[in-house]
């Protein structure tokens, strides 16, 4: 009975398959963090067309399988069509677009405007000078992106031309010279030093904040509400916002929508500065100054044909994922019950949808060519990362921008001390071309709390017993040959690496913290050689080894170090584990099948001050027990 169900499930997938053409299956690029969702929601065949997903690293490297006909379409961000245009904009196309509900007729989901009282006498973007200036936020792209973009292309923002000013502190500098007070909270930088550091020196830009010592998330004069708020119930003179709510805020029509609540202030009273020096009324059409495409679908040209076949798939399976019980797996798929999928009658080159949408010039708006950070890399797979790395960072805000550079294996160290490159990530291997050339590290490998490494043996192993063991282990990880020699050292065994040897199944065994249940019967040796129940690892272990860091040369200081400190902070806190833009580009894990540990390391979680990272290693002992 077996065999026969057995076959006839066989032969319904042949039929299945035969019935299947071609042309109706459209494979999805998915990052590997959320391929269930995937296979949970997507990968059921409806009306005969069927959705198939491909697992790809994250988004970049989806961009590239798109690219090369491994997959057929992808969900992106803007950013990532910015990506795709300088990768082979003619071989992408937008087909269909997440929107709201709510605003499911606009073309684009930011409408930046500048909101001003009637009366006032701002007739132009150069009478904006000396004014009182409200914005939604620090980077935000309404409320200080696109702004910033347009009043520099007017030439209203004087930029500093100091060389070792960073790009964002430029814009601060720009900033608070031209508004007299403003209210522009959040964190200028990730490094909380540095934002210290630009608040105290921009001080201005937080004036019209409700807490300016603070200057931060929460503040009634924040947000897209809160800068309209701020203009009219703080005496600002100018409100950096987006048109949705504004007509939230002064009780208008949403589209053919009624009102959503009542007016907090008239509407008559206030109006829209346009580009040109204009006024318009906000009761009527807005004048836009740029505006941030929707979220969207993007395949490659082979789908241009019969991409409406896919539009109405993907209808079926947006109507299907939510109703799913699992909203936090259909969320994954950006799949929202206040977002509908809105199809494009015809397919748009990525390129010419950022230009339509005036956000191309928001994304380049300190230029493409000033402030770079050469990094050195020593192989070619890191190459390829460093990269794709560049690509994503420059899309994604940050600044100075990178530039990769290939040296051969072990050169990179004296390529920094050189300058021939401004920065090298190195590790324990490299320590002694560290100090030979004097570099100094900014930042160092921070790793998850329980991701050590320990000692276990036999809990009837006698003290005596336990000096003169071998010791077991992973002779190809650096790591484990460092708690091994450490090991070694604190029983008097004076070893240099090179005579150090693996001893299998010897009574004490160099293993990771993840392998504990196996040893259940064991304890745990410390580093003064008492011993310890399995459970007290993170007080007892033999993890020794000093991360990999991002180092520059030695006499490096001042601005021109902040630049280095913000952009590598930028790159962990966008793209660090569990951090918001992970399925963008995984910033740390495998890059590519085999490919461990390129540029920083798998485990690595973020990247943090020196000071947080390596205190309790001695490190004239690490250079002892290492025979440097």
């Amino acid at each position: 009975m077996l065999k026969v169900i057995a076959s006839l499930y066989l032969l319904g997938v042949i039929v299945t398959a035969q019935q299947t053409d071609p042309q109706n299956v459209f494979k999805i690029c998915i990052p590997h963090h959320i391929y269930n969702a995937c296979l949970e929601l997507m990968n059921k065949p409806a009306d005969n067309v069927k959705l198939e997903c491909i697992v790809g690293r994250d988004r970049m490297d989806c961009l590239e399988k798109v690219n090369r006909r491994e997959a057929d379409f992808l969900a992106v961000d803007p950013e990532d069509m910015y990506v795709a245009y300088h990768m082979s904009n003619q071989d992408f196309s937008v087909f269909t677009e997440f929107r709201t509900l709510e605003e499911s007729q606009a073309e684009f989901r930011y409408e930046g405007i500048i909101l001003v009282r009637k009366n006032s006498d701002i007739h132009s973007l150069h009478d904006l000078k000396g004014h009182k200036s409200c914005h939604t936020g620090f980077g935000r792209n309404v409320g200080y992106k696109i702004p910033i973009t347009k009043l520099k292309k007017h030439s209203v923002l004087k930029f500093s031309s100091d060389p070792e000013l960073s790009p964002t502190e430029k814009e601060l500098k720009a900033l608070s010279e031209f508004f007299s007070k403003a209210c522009l909270v959040g964190k200028y930088s990730p490094n909380d030093e540095i934002n210290r550091l630009f608040k105290k020196r921009y001080s201005n830009l937080c004036e019209l904040c409700e807490d300016p010592a603070k200057c931060d998330y929460p503040d009634k004069y924040s947000g897209y509400d809160g800068a309209i708020r701020c203009l009219v119930e703080n005496n600002g003179d100018v409100a950096f916002t987006k048109v949705i709510f504004v007509r939230k805020y002064f009780g208008l029509p949403i589209g053919s929508n009624p009102p959503v609540g009542e007016a907090k202030a008239n509407p008559d009273d206030y109006e829209y500065l346009c580009e040109d020096g204009s006024r318009r009324p906000i009761i009527g059409k807005a004048c836009s100054w740029a505006q941030r495409p929707w979220q969207a679908y993007m395949g490659n040209a082979d789908i241009e044909t019969r991409y409406q076949r896919l539009q109405k798939r993907l209808q079926k399976f947006y109507s299907d994922a939510k109703q799913s019980t699992n909203k936090d797996l259909a969320a994954k798929l950006w799949v929202k019950d206040s977002l509908t999928l809105a199809d494009k009658n015809e397919v748009v080159l990525p390129g010419e949808h950022l230009v339509r949408a005036q956000y191309k010039e928001v994304i380049e708006r300190d230029g493409l060519f000033e402030n770079k950070i050469l990094l050195c890399v020593s192989s070619e797979v890191a190459l390829r990362k460093c990269k794709v790395l560049a690509k994503v960072a420059y899309s994604r805000d940050i600044r100075p921008q990178f530039e990769c550079m290939l040296k051969a294996e072990g050169s990179c160290a004296k390529a920094v001390h050189d300058a021939q490159a401004e920065v090298a990530v190195l590790g324990p291997k490299d320590y002694q071309q560290i100090k030979d050339y004097s570099l100094k590290a900014i930042l160092y490998e921070k790793y998850d709390d329980d991701d050590l490494l320990v000692a276990v043996a036999d809990k009837d192993l006698s003290n005596d017993v336990l000096i003169k063991s071998p010791i077991s282990f992973n002779t190809s990880s650096e790591r484990e040959i460092t708690s091994a020699l450490l090991f070694s050292d604190k029983t008097g065994k004076k070893i240099c690496p090179n005579k150090l040897e693996s001893t299998p199944d010897a009574p004490i065994q160099i293993v990771h913290v993840k392998d504990l249940p196996k040893f259940e019967n064991k304890v745990l040796v410390c580093k003064d050689l008492t011993t310890k129940p399995i459970s007290e690892f993170k007080t007892c272990n033999m993890d020794y080894t000093i991360s990999p860091g991002v180092y520059v040369r030695g006499d490096t200081s001042g601005y021109l170090l902040d630049n280095y400190i913000h952009a590598f902070i930028s790159l962990s806190s966008k793209f660090g584990h569990n951090q918001p833009l992970e399925d963008v580009f995984e910033l740390f894990g495998e890059f590519e099948s085999g490919a461990k540990n390129v540029i920083f390391s798998d485990r690595a979680i973020k990247l943090d001050t020196p000071e947080n990272t390596i205190s309790n290693i001695d490190e004239h002992h690490y250079r002892q027990i290492h025979c440097y």
